[in-house]
């Protein structure tokens, strides 16, 4: 059992640690950089309001993704029917960090983010967030085999897209 005061430290590392990963999750979902900036204030808000649930120091990094993807989709919820009204207010490009950037580079970046939502959380965790397949299952709290099943789909469909980029 963690005392009290060793889950706080623990959260308090934890978030500030995986602030810059949290930032691009957010971003992920919501396309914009003061939003997602909303969404990461939303998570460490809440992190820190129930610290005091974590069960094990282990698990700290997944639980915090966990909230990050619920407050990216409570997000989403509630701000879908918002249309700005003008140009100014409209949603800035996707922020596509450098260090996504592997090998095909932006082509892939810009594949993932169109992927449907359950599929680009996973992917985004286990390859951009570096999370093992148990972590990704633990915060998007889903089963181990549909994590498995949703990152091959994903594979798949990226696997399309970049071949239909590259024979454009």
């Amino acid at each position: 059992m963690i005392k009290t005061d060793e889950k706080y430290e623990l959260v308090v590392s934890c978030i500030t640690e995986n602030q810059d990963s949290l930032y691009r999750l957010a971003l992920s979902y919501t396309k914009d950089r003061q939003s997602a900036l909303d969404v990461v204030q939303n998570t460490v808000l809440r992190a820190l309001e129930s610290y005091e649930r974590l069960r094990n120091s282990a698990s700290v990094k997944p639980w915090l993704f966990k909230i990050a993807v619920n407050e990216s989709n409570r997000y989403m919820a509630k701000n879908k029917r918002e249309i700005p009204s003008e140009p100014s207010e409209l949603p800035e490009e996707a922020y596509i960090e450098k260090a996504y950037e592997k090998g095909e580079g932006n082509a892939v970046c810009e594949a993932v983010m169109h992927l449907p939502e359950d599929m680009k959380t996973v992917v985004i965790l286990r390859y951009f967030e570096d999370m093992s397949l148990k972590e990704v299952a633990m915060a998007t709290d889903t089963a181990l085999n549909t994590v498995k099943s949703r990152l091959y789909a994903a594979h798949r469909r990226l696997e399309k897209m970049l071949k239909r980029e590259v024979e454009a």
